[in-house]
């Protein structure tokens, strides 16, 4: 029964049945489905005359931001996004994620800056065990595990450069190879 409720299950009921049990069972189940459809409804109603997936605005500018992001969240493609720290990068980078068909598989996020220089390559790429001393076992780096999701990395101009180049023939090619 623990193992059911930790899969999904709404609820157990134990043997024999009791019927009035069953039935206060079911309604408490119907009561909370439509409290998720209701809880839904007025989310998308919020979304839709003043945000998208958490983020809130109604000014134009806001309007404009939220049409860009529905409209990129529908291709497959790398997206730019810019702007000042602390201005909500990565906000929109889940929201984009959380509207596109890739929104069932990981949203992973890096920040360049939080992380040594020499960190940020392997943080992206990861590392086959023994590429380098003290790489005693497999890794795998941020691209791999967002794979088939989205990969949000912030503050890319904190990279060396040398790694700035390795990252664009990366977005240009979409693939890479971990060695």
């Amino acid at each position: 029964a623990v193992e059911a409720v930790q899969s999904g299950a709404f609820n157990y009921i134990p043997k024999p049945i009791d019927p009035d049990e069953l039935l206060a069972t079911l309604r408490e189940a119907v009561e909370k489905r439509r409290l998720d459809w209701e809880n839904q409804a007025l989310r998308a109603r919020l979304d839709e005359k003043y945000g998208i997936e958490g983020l809130l605005g109604n000014a134009p500018a806001m309007r404009d931001v939220f049409t860009r992001i529905r409209q990129v969240a529908a291709v497959r493609s790398t997206v730019l996004i810019s702007g000042e720290s602390g201005t909500g990068k990565e906000l929109v980078a889940r929201a984009i994620h959380q509207l596109s068909p890739r929104k069932t598989k990981p949203f992973v996020a890096v920040n360049c800056a939080a992380l040594p220089e020499q960190l940020v390559e392997d943080e992206l790429f990861g590392h086959v065990k023994g590429a380098y001393t003290g790489a005693e076992s497999n890794r795998d780096g941020r691209f791999k595990q967002a794979h088939r999701g989205t990969l949000f990395i912030d503050e890319i101009g904190e990279m060396a450069p040398r790694i700035q180049a390795k990252l664009l023939r990366v977005l240009e090619t979409m693939e890479f190879r971990s060695e």
